[in-house]
């Protein structure tokens, strides 16, 4: 037998196979694998993935770093407390991440820093051209990493908002409409009495979910007594929890600010006997990996996170490949995911 045996003779997949496979021309391919998005719909964008998925198709990297002098990596600073195991959503969005990168044949070097100034490692990456684009994490509307890599004209993207003299290179979520949702379905269903728990942080999606909640709440006319509303630390929202559970008139409904808040008021309820879903309704935020590993599963504000990992990436790929645009910052809706909680 030949050396190669059976294998000897089949080719490697390439980008004319996917074309075909998918029904596109060779060039819509070249499109979405390089991030240019206004070139093709998000069906054809599936198309052209689900064909290289089926296909098994691998880009040759190499010959693409060398023709275009990128090195296809995007990178991604994490804050060493979002690794923390509590830090479910971090872990979720993080794993779509990385997944939308591969789809577009970029991997995703996530980074973090072991200072208090992390732009010391933005500069050494940037020394280093080890990337071709940063996604941020966590940012802040004045965010001195966003300011340093637009100084520093590196392409980049942040889920989250930034102040207006920024370039506007940023997704994000409606975080009052999705409260506001949460609030009229336990409207709806005949609540009366409100709490509120969240997280400690003047971090502004926490605020502007915690301002959706009152906010709502005041427009269907019912009152919230200050003692209704506590933000802190797990264990502060652990005896907040208890102590709410446990007076004369319990709330029927806690709404959180987010799902891993929520899972540490179930926590409590059910050592109190109570009945999640029947005795008490608890709502989270973010509709992630937490919300599903509680019992009952959580009624949560759902952040689009794959949506938001396909539209950073794209925003890093039309930077590196046209250069610095003006285009504004994309908000996007929550979705109200029904469990057993309400």
């Amino acid at each position: 037998m030949p050396r190669g045996g059976a294998d000897e003779g089949r080719r490697r997949v390439g980008i004319v196979d996917v074309a075909a496979a998918a029904g596109v021309s060779r060039q819509t391919v070249s499109n979405v694998l390089n991030g240019r998005d206004e070139y093709y719909s998000a069906m054809t964008y599936e198309k052209v993935t689900s064909a290289m998925r089926a296909l098994g198709y691998q880009p040759n990297r190499a010959a693409q770093t060398l023709r275009s002098r990128r090195t296809m990596q995007i990178g991604y600073h994490i804050f060493g407390e979002q690794l923390d195991r509590a830090q479910g959503f971090t872990l979720h969005f993080l794993l779509s991440l990385v997944k939308a990168g591969s789809e577009v044949d970029h991997q995703v070097l996530v980074f973090t820093h072991h200072h208090e100034d992390p732009l010391g490692v933005f500069k050494d990456l940037v020394a280093r051209h080890a990337v071709d684009a940063v996604i941020l994490s966590e940012s802040t509307v004045e965010d001195d990493r966003a300011r340093f890599l637009a100084d520093s004209r590196i392409p980049f993207a942040c889920f989250g908002r930034l102040a207006p003299d920024l370039p506007q290179h940023w997704v994000d979520v409606d975080n009052e409409a999705g409260m506001r949702a949460v609030v009229d379905m336990l409207v709806a269903e005949d609540h009366q009495r409100f709490a509120y728990l969240g997280a400690d942080g003047d971090q502004y999606w926490k605020l502007e979910r915690l301002n959706g909640f009152t906010r709502r709440l005041a427009e269907h006319g019912l009152r919230l007594p200050k003692t209704s509303v506590f933000r802190g630390p797990d264990q502060g929202v652990r005896r907040r929890a208890r102590q709410l559970l446990t007076s004369r008139k319990p709330p029927t409904a806690i709404v959180t600010g987010s799902d891993a808040v929520a899972a540490v008021v179930v926590n409590v309820a059910h050592s109190l006997g109570l009945r999640v879903g029947v005795d008490v309704a608890v709502t989270g935020f973010d509709g992630g990996a937490v919300g599903l590993t509680t019992e009952p599963t959580l009624t949560s504000a759902r952040i689009p996170v794959e949506r938001i990992s396909r539209e950073l990436i794209g925003r890093c790929l039309r930077q590196v490949e046209h250069g610095r645009d003006d285009e504004p910052g994309l908000l996007l809706p929550t979705e109200l995911v029904r469990g057993g909680s309400t």
